[in-house]
């Protein structure tokens, strides 16, 4: 079952004669129990699709659903099972965390004690501690903090971890892992560091210039993209004398004496295939990729 959906989703800014394309119909989703990340570079589409996502912002064509509905018709019951971080939010500066917490439990009949006082334990936060007096990771953590004890069923964050220190960071990945395998939550985050991505999530779409690239389970990516080069003599000005290649092909590249194309369903089957087909006088060489090397191939 798909707790996130978007499907063909376009977003323009501007006006009628100036318009920018932030989102290009974009496509994916989020199945349920799921840690899904959005990655890209800035201005790739991540901000602006999760903000059509909690109904800030709306599409200008193609369908957004999360938990069964469209984010401009959500009731109030379902706006209570969605939390969402932002890239820049805050909260009054005058308020104590806990006076943050007398406004914010009432609204949220999911909310959670429990989980606040191991969360304020984790990043060394005392109850009364006013958010004008806390450091820039504090302030982040008060918002984690927040958002995560309305024990929503779909948790949605901008880059939640930007400000946070290591010790910290570690902390939020790991309850996020808890909270996801231990109660069935979806949760869906961009964020733009990539050790974070890799740690946590099971799935993954890598967006640029508004558009999905590459979408799918983060383990089965690495699996099936691969570089393949091929080395030989003046191959690079030859390149009609060379067979065709049996994958799907993202990026084709030509350099002396070489040949590369980085495929998208590499498997050991479809390389003996071309093995078989390759002159003598070739060689070549396969090459796998970690997430952050997958990234900047996708987006380069």
């Amino acid at each position: 079952m798909n707790i996130i959906e978007m499907n063909g989703v376009c977003r323009y800014f501007g006006n009628d004669k100036e318009q920018t394309l932030a989102v290009d119909h974009l496509n994916f989703a989020v199945p349920q129990g799921s840690v899904y990340g959005l990655l890209g570079t800035n201005g790739a589409g991540k901000t602006t699709s999760i903000r059509m996502l909690v109904s800030h912002l709306k599409p200008n064509s193609g369908n957004i659903r999360v938990l069964g509905e469209t984010p401009a018709n959500f009731t109030e019951i379902t706006r209570k099972k969605i939390a969402y971080i932002s890239e820049n939010m805050q909260i009054p500066h005058w308020m104590s965390i806990e006076e943050a917490v007398g406004f914010c439990k009432p609204l949220y009949p999911q909310w959670d004690d429990v989980l606040l006082q191991k969360l304020l334990q984790l990043f060394n936060l005392k109850i009364n501690k006013r958010y004008e007096e806390a450091s820039k990771g504090q302030r982040r953590a008060i918002c984690i903090i927040l958002a995560m004890c309305q024990n929503p069923d779909v948790l949605i964050m901008d880059e939640p971890a930007s400000g946070l220190d290591t010790l910290a960071r570690r902390h939020f990945l790991t309850e996020i892992l808890n909270i996801a395998c231990n109660e069935n939550k979806t949760i869906l985050f961009s964020s733009h560091i990539l050790g974070d991505i890799e740690r946590t999530v099971d799935r993954v779409a890598i967006l640029s210039q508004g558009q999905r690239i590459l979408e799918g389970e983060l383990d089965s990516l690495k699996e099936s993209v691969r570089r393949i080069s091929l080395h030989g003599e003046n191959i690079s000005e030859k390149p009609a004398e060379l067979p065709q290649i049996p994958f799907q092909t993202l990026r084709i590249e030509q350099k002396q004496n070489s040949c590369q194309w980085v495929v998208t369903d590499y498997s050991d089957e479809k390389m003996n295939q071309l093995y078989q087909k390759l002159p003598e006088n070739v060689t070549v060489d396969v090459e796998a990729f970690n997430l952050e090397e997958l990234f900047v191939v996708v987006d380069s």
